[in-house]
């Protein structure tokens, strides 16, 4: 939803009963403007009168259930060899583009070819070709070994004409014509972000400036924030950008206002983290300034004229999160309103939002206004489940598309994907994190990852040749092979998966063992629309096992996927709805017993099943309870409703609110699987501000049964003043190993001091985790980026952070990152002291679970590991001695104490303080400590020296006295002070145990 006025949201004028057109939303709010739930109040649940109105269906207005195949035509068919040099003369390839042999250039593949081959695509059950950008390019950039030439197509010069180097308008009519003919959607890949490089700068740099340091400036040399203005008429006229932008050639863009160097940004080059992943140059393109309104309404004519010129079906949008949302809201439901008045009613935009975080990726369907964004959150936790590290990332996942859920969309449109031309394909993917497999178990893998893709709500993409097992040896150029005989040798002399065959050779081969899956996958979900269209709930996942229900409103019966990333069979209780199931995938099979809600499946290794209910479900009653923002709520972000008390897994619940005094209520979505839930910009809504009332409403129904309802309301305040941001950013690393030697983190963004690669920052620190890294945050710091890396070799790609949570966990060889280190590891550990070192009849216990005792054994007492919980407690004989919600994977507990204590520091009662110098020289430094000491430092030439060291550097244990609040202490060598002024640890806000470092008055760990 939007801010400011409506945005992905629709308006129920109760007394017409019907929905109006939302309006566009601002994006930004100030600090004043900050709301905050002052007061929740319940109402009483049941259903009036006016409910009916909201008993709403979950849309299935967008596409679902299209299968695609993404195509890069240079790439994929030569039809026409007099256009292989784009109707140039010359064979220099420096101004053609044309080298076959090279991968960074154009390879002859153009329309002709692909629509030669639209029946190959079609065989396999393609329904939608999206094909790379095929505008007129930039022909060749760069020089000496960074040269290369536009084939991909996002160097766009002319925005009007096709690349000659793939055809021309008419032969993309033909494709377009035929495919229609065929059954077939054709989409094009569109770039609004940026342009081909044409633009220099007269400083000689390239450097990213920020907008702190250098401003726009007016005429009148008067600071211009464009984000305050995007998309107004009474935009300012900028007489000053940070840096003075030259044009090469003033007329190589078209339409004619492109050449305009006041309608770019002109801040130099991204780093693609914190402001500069808006306002920067993409790689050197040169970067639009996406918030004037000549550029939105150039944008505007060209997406629509394309349209009217061609007749094609939809877009996918290249670069959506580097352009500001405003941009979006103005676009993307312009072109599909202009699309639909041509009678182009399932026309389709969806967008690439590079970020495997659902509450990102979402917000550019809710805010946005975009119908989708390609689903990186599913591609992220598919590749975790079929690379073996397990289920979870991918429940989670799927338990996240609530965030998708608006009035008029959900994540049932999502492009779901394996891999594709940037990031690589899945089998150099698997490869890469199963070094050694074999070809049978790679070509198992990828099975089940299509059969998973294919299963799955949304729209699933086949990246080109994928089909015909190509694997590539990684991402960008290396996975952007020819179907046609190569010409390259990197792609001539790979063999490929699944057939023996070679990139020497066509491969257009209809018996490769992909292909003819694909084909029987398209056949199987094409028998019920229940793959297309229906609601998703996760069942179950558990270990390399993951169940989740399909189930179609209409048909009212329940679909089980359960798959099997294992190398071994394995048998699991899924929990079902329905009393009896039939097998029905791979093939037609026996009847599956339930028992007690569970239906028991064995399902063979790398394998997938599909079970049918024998039966449709009945209707039942529902009596839903809404969950509202609790006190104190910030609403500057969306934050969830639910409906708790929906016994069933598909029922429709809706969403709606309003403040008091409007008649109209505001439709927040609908959700028809569970969890029940909408994620609201309450803040957007008409006449919300401090000291308004909102009331929210929820309606569900199961089937045809009775409606149920429920409602609470909350009393708007002003919300507290924004946390002043951390200091320090302290990026945690796990290797189970404890090899750490050489590796560091490369660091980007709203940072001090970037990185550069060959200088990462070392993993110094230590804790219970491992190692840390940290660096010192700009302030108003807003994203941070960092990779984890030792030389050229990579653990994990690029990760792009929120410093306002200054602490993040990963670990070796996977790609989650974690904001807390009891998620990191999924478990807490318990130590436990007993004096008399008698530790019989004591466990843990985790409500639901079985006591673990506490068998384990280390200097502190007691030790045992359990799941990760809430809550978790030290029973002796079955009673609690102690107990509470950990707050770190590890906690401390002692005899006569029914504490939790979150550190041994804690527990022992000491201040630890860690020191560290960078140039490591601790010769002399004391620590001379008074207030909250148990035994205080005598005077200044008594203070103590350090009682040990660890990777961090120095270290001092020091004893409180009982019932302190924290240490006055001051580090020093003589009367040389680090840092100046007297410090203070504060146990009850910083904690037990600190780590500093030279000149700084703020520990780096925690970071405050």
């Amino acid at each position: 939803m939007g801010r400011g006025a409506l945005v992905g949201i629709a308006v129920v004028a109760l007394v017409a009963g019907n929905l109006t057109a939302p309006a566009v939303a601002q994006t930004g709010r100030s600090a004043a403007d900050r709301l905050a739930v002052g007061e929740v109040v319940d109402l009483a649940p049941g259903v009036r009168p006016q409910d009916q109105r909201l008993a709403l269906r979950a849309p299935r207005t967008d596409l679902s259930g299209e299968r695609f195949y993404f195509v890069m035509p240079d790439r994929f068919a030569n039809g026409d060899r007099g256009n292989d040099r784009g109707g140039s003369t010359e064979t220099d390839r420096l101004k053609t583009g044309f080298d076959p042999s090279d991968k960074g250039f154009y390879h002859g593949g153009d329309l002709k070819g692909l629509r030669s081959t639209l029946d190959y695509l079609r065989g396999m059950g393609t329904t939608a070709i999206w094909m790379t950008p095929m505008f007129a390019n930039r022909w060749v950039q760069g020089s000496g070994a960074d040269v290369s030439a536009g084939y991909h197509g996002y160097w766009t010069t002319d925005f009007t004409r096709l690349d000659p180097h793939f055809g021309s308008t008419a032969d993309m009519r033909a494709v377009i014509a035929d495919a229609h003919r065929l059954g077939m959607k054709v989409l094009f890949d569109i770039v609004a972000n940026h342009t081909a490089d044409v633009i220099d700068y007269a400083e000689g740099s390239h450097d990213y400036r920020d907008t702190r340091t250098h401003p726009y400036r007016d005429a009148q040399g008067n600071p211009v924030d464009i984000k305050a203005f995007a998309g107004r008429p009474d935009f300012p006229r900028i007489a000053t950008f940070p840096y003075t932008p030259v044009v090469t050639d003033p007329n190589a863009k078209t339409p004619a206002w492109l050449n305009d160097p006041a309608l770019y940004h002109n801040r130099g080059d991204s780093s693609f983290a914190g402001e500069s992943g808006e306002y920067g140059d993409f790689i050197g393109l040169d970067d639009l300034m996406t918030e004037h309104p000549r550029v939105v309404r150039g944008m505007r004519e060209i997406f629509t004229g394309w349209i009217d010129v061609l007749d094609i079906d939809g877009y996918r949008v290249d670069t959506v999160k580097h352009v500001n949302m405003e941009f979006w809201q103005a676009l993307a439901p312009h072109v599909k309103a202009y699309a639909e008045a041509r009678g182009k009613r399932d026309f389709f935009v969806f967008g690439e939002v590079y970020s495997d975080d659902p509450a990102l990726t979402s917000s550019y369907t809710t805010t946005g206004r975009m119908q989708a964004t390609l689903d990186f959150p599913f591609q992220a936790g598919a590749l975790d489940l079929l690379s073996g590290r397990g289920a979870q990332h991918l429940a989670d996942v799927l338990l996240a598309d609530d965030r998708y859920t608006d009035a008029d969309s959900n994540a049932a449109a999502s492009p779901t994907f394996l891999g594709n031309h940037d990031m690589g394909r899945l089998a150099w993917m698997l490869r890469d994190r199963r070094p050694g497999i074999g070809d049978e178990e790679l070509l198992s893998r990828l099975r089940l990852g299509n059969a998973l893709m294919y299963l799955w709500r949304g729209n699933p993409v086949v990246y080109y040749g994928d089909e015909q097992g190509f694997a590539g040896g990684g991402g960008d150029k290396l996975t952007r092979q020819d179907m046609f005989a190569s010409r390259t040798p990197e792609y001539a002399a790979e063999t490929f998966v699944g057939a023996g065959r070679t990139g020497a050779q066509d491969n257009y081969n209809r018996a490769h063992p992909l292909y003819r899956q694909l084909a029987q996958l398209a056949s199987f979900v094409d028998r019920d629309e229940v793959w297309a269209e229906g609601a998703q709930a996760l069942r179950l996942a558990q270990g390399d096992v993951l169940a989740f229900s399909r189930f179609s409103a209409k048909d009212r019966r329940e679909h089980v996927v359960v798959v099997n990333s294992g190398s071994a069979s394995t048998t699991v209780d899924v929990p079902v709805s329905a009393g009896g199931f039939r097998v029905e995938f791979p093939s037609t099979g026996g009847r599956v017993r339930v028992v007690d809600g569970k239906a028991r499946v064995t399902v063979p290794a790398f394998s997938v099943l599909a079970l049918r209910a024998t039966d449709r479900l009945s209707s039942g009653r529902v009596a839903p309870t809404l969950v509202a923002p609790a006190v104190g709520t910030v609403l500057d972000k969306r934050v969830e409703l639910r409906a708790d008390g929906i016994p069933v897994p598909f029922a429709q619940a809706t969403f709606a609110a309003r403040v008091r005094g409007s008649r109209e209520w505001t439709v927040l979505g609908t959700d028809d699987a569970a969890p029940y839930r909408v994620f609201a910009d309450v803040a957007a809504l008409p006449g919300a501000g401090v000291g308004a009332e909102v009331e929210f409403r929820v309606v569900a129904r199961d089937g045809s049964g009775p409606l149920g309802a429920d409602g609470a309301a909350v009393r708007l305040v002003a919300a507290p003043p924004e946390p002043v941001g951390s200091d320090w950013f302290v990026v945690h690393y796990n290797r189970p190993a404890g090899d750490y030697a050489g590796w560091g983190v490369h660091v980007w963004g709203d940072v001090v001091e970037p990185t550069a690669w060959e200088r990462p920052v070392p993993f110094a620190g230590e804790t219970g985790y491992g190692r840390f890294a940290w660096v010192r945050l700009r302030p108003g710091a807003r994203e941070v980026g960092v990779l984890v890396h030792r030389g050229d070799e990579k653990d994990g790609g690029d990760r792009l952070l929120d410093p306002t949570s200054p602490q993040v966990w990963v670990r070796q060889g996977s790609e989650v990152s974690y904001r807390s280190e009891i998620a990191a590891t999924g478990t807490v550990t318990v130590h436990y002291n007993r004096p008399s070192g008698d530790y019989g009849g004591l466990a843990v216990r985790v409500a639901g679970r079985p006591d673990v005792p506490l068998t384990g054994r280390d200097a502190f007492g007691a030790v045992a590991t359990v799941e990760a919980a809430t809550e978790v407690a030290v029973v002796s004989g079955g009673v609690a001695v102690a107990g509470g919600a950990p707050r770190g994977a590890s906690v401390w507990a002692r005899e006569g104490d029914s504490r939790l204590h979150a550190s041994l520091a804690a527990a022992q009662n000491r201040a630890v303080i860690h020191y560290h110098r960078p140039d490591g020289d601790y010769a002399g430094w004391t620590l001379y400590h008074w207030t909250g000491s148990q035994n205080p430092s005598p005077d200044w030439g008594s203070s103590a020296p350090p009682t040990g060291r660890d990777a961090f550097g120095a270290l001092w244990s020091v004893p409180l006295a009982p019932g302190a609040g924290g240490l006055s202490h001051i580090v020093h060598r003589g009367d040389e002070k680090d840092p100046g002024p007297d410090q203070y640890l504060d146990v009850g806000t910083t904690g037990y145990e600190a780590w500093f470092t030279s000149g700084s008055v703020g520990p780096v760990l925690p970071p405050t």
